[in-house]
């Protein structure tokens, strides 16, 4: 009973049949997403990915043998029509497909593991993600998935325009990237390697190379413990870099720029999908607000938290921020900057002018932090002096080292989470939502 394409080829998608194209011939491929009868009539709704269109079986218009297939089709089954087009104002859009014939490419088994169209109170987030071939064919989750791609394309076009070369940089690496253990190891042939924590060594070495502005988007990996709503263990990343700035405002004002342009590019692009989510997308209005790590203590102490001189702001304290920002500025985004020498890892800058600070920020989105931004220090015999101060062995990381003998210039760069960006863009629950098959303590699998 499974059929072949043979000859047919996709005339056109669902959405791209209109009332003006009566009485036209198409073939439309897809999913047989629901089967409705009243009386002698069946409704058929197929899907693709554009959404859905209306096929009906009428025994008056219909061939007989036409019907006899659609009779043993299962929900979910795929199949692939010829058909005139009717217009019909009380069909969905206004038009509706006749029929002349059907190919059935495969056959969908029963019951379904998970229901596409979800009547009730939804499927919980493990039961979703161990069906995700089903899950993602709702609409409401491949929109997600689209928006996704559409913010990723953003930031190429943002990068491209402004001149930056996109990079592509080893994910098995000799060293931690990032210190500290919160690495995965690896077997590599006759010894230990790491999955990379970031681009970081490499994006840097390209600023020596004389590459200037650099960007790359890709795959990190964290083996941290954590079970909340913003960590995996294998995330997708933006890193940039650039070379001969001036101070850190540079970099920041190259962020706030990016993202207003990324939020405007997915208002654009994006309204079906937007729609479909009910979600409205604020573009942000710049600049974005800054305040010091010291000056955020001050404000999250009058709230009840109080923060050590050299203590990391915890994800409590940037959630206060996040509504400090909107109450007072009205923004989405606020940087954080001057943060403690303490927290800083040893290729950031040290200010001159106060050295228990780093030359380094953070941008937080709806009170979480996205995106961390520094200067890097670019003069070797002080990188290889706060290497060691922070107890890192400057022969392990020689190749890296090796790139500031030799003309390195003044540079700095960040680190952002795009699906964080995603996720909080959309207001959803848990990072997870954005990923189409995370990676967590629990999760490896599908």
């Amino acid at each position: 009973m499974i059929e072949s394409l043979g000859n047919w080829k996709r005339t056109h998608y669902a959405n791209e049949i209109k009332p003006e194209d009566n009485g036209r011939v198409v073939i439309l491929m897809g999913w047989v997403r629901a089967i409705r009868k009243i009386g002698k009539l069946v409704f058929i709704q197929l899907s693709d990915r554009t959404g859905s269109i209306q096929i009906l079986l009428n025994p008056e218009l219909v061939n007989e043998e036409v019907i006899k297939k659609f009779e043993i089709l299962q929900r979910e089954s795929v199949i692939a029509v010829k058909g005139t087009v009717r217009e019909n104002k009380t069909a969905p859009n206004g038009i509706e497909i006749i029929p002349i014939e059907m190919k059935i490419l495969n056959l969908a088994e029963t019951p379904l593991p998970l229901e596409v169209i979800e009547k009730k109170t939804p499927a919980e987030l493990p039961t979703r993600l161990n069906a995700r071939f089903i899950d993602l064919r709702k609409p409401n989750i491949a929109s997600i998935f689209k928006i996704k791609s559409k913010v990723i394309t953003g930031f190429r076009s943002f990068f491209e325009k402004e001149g930056f070369v996109e990079i592509h940089t080893p994910k098995i690496i000799s060293e931690k990237s990032e210190g500290g253990s919160e690495v995965f190891v690896v077997k590599y042939f006759d010894r230990e390697a790491y999955l990379s924590q970031s681009p970081q060594f490499y994006k840097q070495i390209m600023m020596s190379a004389g590459f200037d502005k650099v960007y790359e988007i890709g795959p990190a990996f964290r083996a941290e413990p954590s079970k909340t709503t913003r960590h995996v263990a294998e995330i997708l990343m933006l890193d940039i870099e650039m070379s001969f700035i001036r101070d850190l405002e540079d970099i920041l004002k190259t962020i706030e720029s990016m993202m207003k342009y990324v939020f405007e590019y997915v208002n654009k692009n994006c309204s079906e999908e937007l729609k479909i989510l009910n979600k409205k997308i604020n573009i942000p209005k710049l600049p974005f607000p800054r305040i010091t790590v010291k000056e955020a203590k001050e404000i999250l102490e009058k709230r009840g938290l109080k923060y050590k001189e050299d203590e990391e702001i915890d994800h409590i304290g940037e959630k206060f921020l996040g509504e400090y920002a909107k109450d007072k500025f009205n923004s989405d985004f606020i940087f954080l900057t001057e943060f403690p020498w303490a927290e800083a890892k040893f290729y950031h800058m040290r200010n001159e002018q106060n050295p228990k600070v780093a030359v380094r920020a953070d941008l937080i989105y709806k009170g979480v932090e996205i995106a961390t931004i520094a200067q890097r220090e670019h003069r070797y015999d002080i990188l290889v002096k706060q290497a060691k101060e922070k107890k890192i062995t400057p022969e392990k990381i020689k190749f890296y080292l090796d790139a500031f003998k030799y003309g390195m210039p003044p540079h700095g760069g960040a680190g952002i989470g795009i699906e964080r960006i995603v996720q909080l863009m959309l207001d959803l629950p848990t990072i997870q939502e954005v990923i189409l098959f995370p990676r967590t303590i629990e999760r490896v699998v599908p």
